[in-house]
């Protein structure tokens, strides 16, 4: 008896398109899927404006300058789940999902309006309960007046029912991060409420462009190092890897090793667009199994080399500017606290002068194919105010510093330029723990001094320590009181005039 042929045919059900809201995990990442969207519509050449309003309940975004939608991009585009457009173009989206379940992410009801460059007319549709997906959804599309003029394509949406709460502080940060590179090049235009989204000035020197072929397109970016002086905000040591100006992945050293293991390279800086690198469905990450990535990270290990191993031989990044302005605020304080306590000899800071040799000359190293080798003048890493002696002392006392030490090693004192000092390490893990905040930074110093006392007993010492912390708490408070004292009579005086 033969057998007959029985033919099956996949389906789909309407409410695994409920599952796709909750591919976000935050109400930040919905947000951002949704200037994505805006992002792909760029023309060439063409700058694209998105204005962002938030309310506790509400959500408006409105891009400008861009493609817009028509009734046709409505129907087959932008309300066709799965079946992108954009496969096949090197944009953000990729999977024809993105934007609709961000706004079922935000919201329950949410109104489209639209239209593109030229036309006189918007297209307008809306749902008054887009979380129920028990069915797919039929839209009557009502032509409206258009909000721009009729040469600019734009496209406004507005969700309502918004449920998730939308930090517009950490909103506005995270705009500024992921979308940095389009911003500073006047691509992009971003108003978050009333206010302008501008990314952070990027304290880096030694910065070096970067032009490679790789992946399928060309890399552009640069290289850097960290600026001790200054710091930027937000920024984890790393390269910044995007694709079309978009920020995906962060903190990338592309194989080579990373501060855990090689404390200086705390202080790489970087961000490269990879323009054909795909990515995963949610943006999160880059498809890092793709011949794609798989040839980038290979290029860019081989154009960070020089500056990794010149980082691995210049040694321990130096300390944070932070760190180094408390280290200065705990030496006059535990100054006047000694003075006060009576003794000022156990941190005297005029001694015979040591003679330190020089250190030996580095080898020049010949230079690599990608990126010539970097002078080791200009990686050497600038002193930061108060790392150093004060010239002369100050009134006889000895300096506080912050340098990298054996991480079993809280702290030691040294003897430099006839100076003593006393160095904080910022690699003991109580020191990274509290930050090195003015307490750690105080309590460890006013051991350290102690410590050089001779003849003490353990509870001398321990006395000796805690009368020291004491009075440097008392000062501090009354210093503290002071000023919040003349605060309040100028504030009085500028109340009077």
């Amino acid at each position: 008896m033969a057998l007959g042929r029985i033919t099956v045919r996949e389906r789909i059900a309407p409410e695994i398109t409920a599952s796709l809201f909750a591919n976000y995990r935050s109400s930040a990442d919905a947000v951002l899927e949704l200037v994505d969207n805006a992002i792909d519509s760029r023309l060439p050449k063409g700058s694209l404006s998105v204005a962002i309003t938030a309310h506790p309940t509400s959500l408006v975004v409105m891009t400008i300058g861009g493609e817009g939608m028509g009734l046709r991009e409505i129907e087959r585009n932008y309300l066709r789940w799965g079946g992108s457009p954009k496969r096949g173009r090197h944009l953000l989206g990729q999977y024809g999902q993105g934007g609709k379940a961000a706004i079922g992410h935000l919201g329950s009801r949410f109104n489209v309006e639209a239209s593109r460059p030229g036309d006189e007319m918007a297209w307008r549709f809306s749902d008054d309960d887009y979380r129920d997906r028990s069915r797919l959804r039929t839209y009557d599309v009502a032509r409206v007046q258009k909000r721009t003029e009729t040469g600019l394509g734009y496209v406004r949406i507005r969700i309502d029912g918004v449920d998730k709460r939308i930090d517009e502080r950490r909103l506005g940060q995270r705009l500024a991060e992921s979308y940095r590179p389009l911003l500073d090049s006047g691509a992009l235009t971003i108003t978050l409420g009333s206010s302008r989204v501008t990314p952070a000035a990027l304290a880096v020197i030694n910065r070096q462009e970067i032009s490679a072929i790789a992946g399928g397109g060309r890399l552009q970016g640069w290289l850097g190092l960290a600026d001790p002086e200054q710091a930027t905000p937000r920024w984890i040591p790393g390269v910044r890897c995007y694709k079309l100006g978009r920020l995906i992945a962060e903190g990338e050293f592309f194989g080579h090793s990373g501060p855990a293991q090689v404390p200086a390279t705390v202080r790489l800086m970087g961000e490269i667009d990879l323009p054909q690198v795909p990515l995963t469905m949610n943006k999160a990450d880059f498809d890092r199994d793709s011949d794609q990535w798989v040839e980038v990270e290979a290029r860019m290990s081989r154009a960070m080399a020089p500056i990794i191993r010149r980082l691995e031989r210049d040694g321990e990044a130096p300390p944070s500017a932070g760190a180094v302005k408390i280290a200065d605020q705990v030496r006059r304080l535990l100054s006047q606290a000694l003075r006060l306590a009576g003794r000022e000899d156990i941190f005297a800071g005029l001694t015979a002068a040591v003679h330190r040799p020089e250190p030996a000359q580095r080898e020049n190293e010949l230079p690599l194919e990608d990126l010539p080798e970097w002078p080791a003048e200009q990686m050497a890493p600038r002193v930061p105010p108060g790392d150093g002696p004060k010239r002369g002392g100050s009134r006889g006392f000895g300096n506080i510093v912050i340098r990298s030490l054996d991480p079993s090693l809280r702290s030691t004192t040294v003897i430099e330029d006839g100076t003593r000092v006393v160095v904080i390490n910022s690699r003991y893990p109580l020191f990274l723990e509290r930050r090195g905040d003015i307490w750690y930074q105080l309590e460890t110093a006013a051991r350290e001094v102690c410590r050089a006392a001779e003849g003490a007993s353990v509870a001398e010492y321990e006395g000796r320590v805690n009368e020291i912390i004491l009075m440097a708490t008392v000062l501090r408070a009354r210093r503290s009181r002071s000023k919040k004292a003349r605060g309040a009579v100028q504030l009085g005086l500028m109340k009077r005039i």
